[in-house]
């Protein structure tokens, strides 16, 4: 979450459009040669390459890629490889579930995929679709210091910000601790909370509801802080909470902007 010279080439800049075209890049074939850490430079140059295209085109790409791979078995794992490597881990600086979306579907339909990997790929489906960008958040009630429920959109809606920052995290979590404090210092974000322009949701997912209500004096006072304490987000049905913490940034339509992004892009974005 913190490699901020990474972040920087990061794949994850594609859910940045307008930027202009890249090359076409390496082929397939250059791969199969390669040991794995050569492929695994060879991948990190095509997603750089990524980033110079729109999502459109980067999903174009992925699908050109997935397709060129089904010509060799081995080529195929490990193309499969370094997908996830790059795209699913959530401890990857260029994690993009949106990129990852057509692996999953050609992992499915793919002779060359195991009965394990379509198994995962089933239990994947549903989960990296969810809140894809351009769509509206969905909508999760949780509770507040005072006992009051409120919802996300209700959150939203009573407040009309230009953009929405949801911060998944919890009181035990070293990151979320950085994060809470380098928002805390932004003085853009300070001064567009202050003008009602930018509203910042940080939601507890787990149960240790002692422990958070301890720990809130170290969140700012302008953000609305809140518990899951019906413990939605461990559904995995309206949230995919991989790991904590995860930052969310919605527009004034609450519609997803930023998807579990690292905070240098957030930050960004809230200038």
């Amino acid at each position: 979450m913190t490699k901020c010279h990474l972040f920087l080439l990061c794949a994850a800049l594609v859910l940045l459009c307008g930027c202009k075209h890249a090359s076409q890049g390496p082929s397939l074939s250059e791969y199969g040669s390669r040991s794995l850490a050569g492929q695994a430079a060879r991948f990190e140059q095509y997603v750089m390459e990524l980033s110079g295209l729109s999502l459109d085109e980067a999903m174009a790409r992925q699908e050109e890629m997935l397709t060129a791979a089904e010509s060799d078995s081995a080529q195929w794992q490990q193309t499969m490889t370094l997908q996830e490597k790059f795209f699913l881990d959530p401890n990857s600086p260029w994690r993009n579930e949106e990129l990852y979306i057509p692996v999953v579907d050609h992992l499915l339909a793919s002779p060359h995929s195991t009965e394990a990997q379509r198994d995962r790929a089933r239990w994947l489906a549903p989960r990296v679709r969810l809140n894809r960008l351009g769509t509206v958040a969905a909508d999760f009630p949780f509770r507040l210091p005072n006992g009051r429920i409120l919802t996300l959109h209700q959150a939203i809606d009573s407040r009309h910000p230009q953009q929405t920052l949801l911060f998944f995290s919890n009181p035990g979590c070293p990151n979320c601790k950085e994060i809470t404090e380098a928002l805390a210092a932004e003085p853009a974000v300070a001064e567009r909370i202050a003008a009602g322009t930018l509203l910042v949701v940080n939601v507890y997912p787990d149960e240790d509801v002692q422990a958070w209500l301890d720990y809130l004096p170290n969140y700012p006072d302008t953000w609305i802080c809140g518990h899951d304490d019906e413990q939605i987000l461990h559904s995995d049905t309206r949230y995919w909470v991989r790991a904590i913490p995860s930052l969310y940034l919605l527009d004034e339509e609450k519609r997803v902007v930023l998807k579990d992004a690292p905070l240098e892009q957030i930050l960004i974005q809230c200038k």
